[in-house]
C-alpha cells in the first residue's frame, strides 16, 4: 500500500495546501455548522478558535468524513503550528483515508476477478508491483483444459532417480503435466521452482519455495522443501495453499494417485505411505530406504544391504517385497512395464529386466562409461564419457539418443551433464558450463528451447 498511501498524500496535501492560502493572510474563519472545505464569503466570515476546529475535526473523524477531518487539522496547524495534537489528528485522518482507499481498491480488485476471471494473472502482477500482494484471494486456474491430460503419478522413476550426487542425492528435479514444464532452477536461486509451457513460453517462478522431488498429480504440485528441513509439501500448481505434509525429513518423495510414498519415517527412515493431504501415515518396511518410486501397484526403492539389498520393490499395501537387481543402481527407469538400468558390474552397458527382475539382457552399449540415462517412448538418452569428477560428482562428455527397437543411435550432442530428465516429447538436461543451465530439447524438431 506504500504508493497508494503516498498517492493519497500527495492530493489532499495539494487540496489543503489550496484551501490554507486561498485567504492569503487573513485570519481562519469559518460557520462553527460550515465544513472546513468551505469558506463564508469574507464579508460575513467568523473567526475560528482551535476549539471550534477541534470540535469540527472529532465531528468528520466519528462520521467518517476524513478528507475534511484532514483540512481542518491543517487550519488547526496554521493556527498553532506547535500544536503537536494538530499533527496527529491529521495523520489520523489520513491514515483513515489510507484504510478507505485499501478497502476501495480490494473490492475493486474482488469485482474484476469476479467479472473477467481470465485477468487473475494480471491482477496478481499488479498487485505484486503496488505492494498488496495477497490483498484479495486469486481463483485457481488449472494448467490443463481437460481431465484426460491429468497424471496419475506424479513423476517417472528415471527423472526421480536421475540425481545430483553431491553431499547428498537429490532427484526429482523435473515434472511435466499437459504441456507445462515445472523444474527446480539451479542458476541464481537455487531449487527454486518454476514452471513453463514446452514451447518455453510463460516462463515464471511457482510460490516462493524450494525444492526438488516435484510430482505434479491435477491441480497440485508435491516437492520436498528445502526451506523446511526437507519436509514434504505440497502447493497448488500456480503457487498457492501452501501446505505441509507431514513433520519428518525425506530425501524421496512420490506420489501416485490419492497416496505419496517417500522415504525417512520414523527412527529407521524407513519407506512411509501417506494420503495426497499428509493423513494416514503408516510404514511399509521396517529398514532405511532410498530412491522410492510408486509404479503400477508397487513401490520400487534400494535397499542397502549385503545379504538382501539392491533394487527392491514392495506392493503399496506392504506385501509381496522382493529383489528385482542384487545392486545398488546409478539410477533406474520404468518405462511401459520394462525395467531400464546401468549395469552396476560394467559401466559401458545398460540393461532392462522386467518388472520382477526376471528376463535381464542388455540393450546398449555406449562407447564409454555411462554417467546416466532415461527413456521416453522409443527413445533412450544416454550421457557417457567423464569430463569431470569429484566428490561423488560426475559430469558426461556427450548425450547420444538411441532408438530402442533398432538399437540404433538417432542423434548426439556435447553436454557436460548429471541428470536426464524427459516429459512431454523433450529431454531436460543442465549444463555445468553454463552455471547448471537447464535445456530442453525437443526430440522430434531438434530444438533447443530455452528455460531461463
Amino acid at each position: 500500500m506504500k504508493r497508494t498511501f503516498a498517492l493519497v498524500c500527495a492530493i489532499l496535501l495539494s487540496l489543503s495546501c489550496a484551501a490554507c492560502t486561498a485567504s492569503g493572510t487573513d485570519t481562519a474563519t469559518a460557520e462553527p455548522s460550515a465544513t472546513a472545505a468551505q469558506a463564508e464569503p469574507e464579508e460575513t466570515a467568523v473567526e475560528v478558535t482551535a476549539d471550534e476546529l477541534n470540535v469540527l475535526i472529532r465531528q468528520y473523524m466519528d462520521g467518517g468524513d476524513f478528507e475534511n477531518a484532514y483540512l481542518a487539522a491543517c487550519k488547526l496547524m496554521e493556527l498553532e503550528p506547535n500544536n503537536a495534537d494538530a499533527y496527529l489528528a491529521a495523520t489520523d485522518a489520513l491514515l483513515a483515508i489510507n484504510e478507505q482507499n485499501e478497502q476501495e481498491i480490494k473490492r475493486l480488485l474482488a469485482e474484476i476477478l469476479t467479472n473477467a476471471p481470465d485477468t487473475a494473472q494480471t491482477v496478481d502482477t499488479w498487485m505484486k508491483d503496488n505492494g498488496m500482494e495477497g490483498a484479495v484471494e486469486l481463483p485457481f486456474l488449472p494448467d490443463y483444459s481437460d481431465e484426460s491430460e491429468v497424471n496419475t503419478v506424479g513423476n517417472t522413476a528415471g527423472n526421480m532417480t536421475n540425481a545430483l550426487r553431491n553431499e547428498y542425492w537429490r532427484g526429482g528435479f523435473v515434472a511435466t503435466q499437459a504441456g507445462w514444464v515445472y523444474f527446480s532452477r539451479f542458476t541464481d536461486d537455487y531449487a527454486a521452482i518454476y514452471k513453463m509451457r514446452t514451447d518455453g513460453s510463460e516462463l515464471q517462478r511457482v510460490g516462493e519455495a524450494h525444492g526438488y522431488s516435484l510430482n505434479v498429480v491435477g491441480d497440485w504440485l508435491y516437492f520436498i522443501n528445502a526451506d523446511d528441513e526437507s519436509k514434504p509439501y505440497r502447493m497448488r500448481t500456480d503457487g498457492s495453499k501452501l501446505e505441509r505434509l507431514a513433520d519428518f525429513a525425506c530425501s524421496f518423495l512420490t506420489v501416485s494417485g490419492d497416496w505419496a510414498y517417500s522415504d525417512g519415517y520414523g527412527d529407521e527412515g524407513t519407506l512411509c505411505k501417506f494420503k495426497t493431504d499428509g493423513t494416514e501415515q503408516s510404514a511399509l518396511t521396517d529398514f532405511t530406504v532410498i530412491d522410492c518410486c510408486a509404479y503400477g501397484d508397487w513401490v520400487y526403492f534400494y535397499r542397502k544391504s549385503t545379504e538382501d539389498g539392491g533394487l527392491l520393490r514392495i506392493g503399496t499395501d506392504g506385501s509381496g517385497m522382493q529383489v528385482v537387481v542384487p545392486d545398488i543402481l546409478q539410477c533406474y527407469v520404468i518405462s511401459d512395464d520394462v525395467v531400464y538400468y546401468p549395469n552396476p558390474n560394467d559401466p559401458f552397458s545398460i540393461m532392462q529386466c522386467d518388472l520382477d527382475g526376471e528376463n535381464k539382457k542388455e540393450i546398449f552399449r555406449a562407447d564409454d562409461t555411462v554417467t546416466a540415462m532415461n527413456v521416453i517412448g522409443d527413445t533412450l538418452a544416454v550421457a557417457y564419457g567423464i569430463s569431470f569428477e569429484q566428490d561423488g560428482l560426475t559430469l558426461s562428455q556427450a548425450i547420444v539418443m538411441v532408438d530402442l527397437p533398432s538399437g540404433e543411435v538417432t542423434g548426439e550432442l556435447k553436454a557436460a551433464t548429471e541428470p536426464l530428465c524427459v516429459g512431454e516429447g523433450c529431454l531436460f538436461y543442465t549444463e555445468d558450463g553454463e552455471g547448471m543451465r537447464w535445456h530442453c530439447l525437443n526430440l522430434e524438431t531438434g530444438e533447443d528451447i530455452p528455460m531461463e
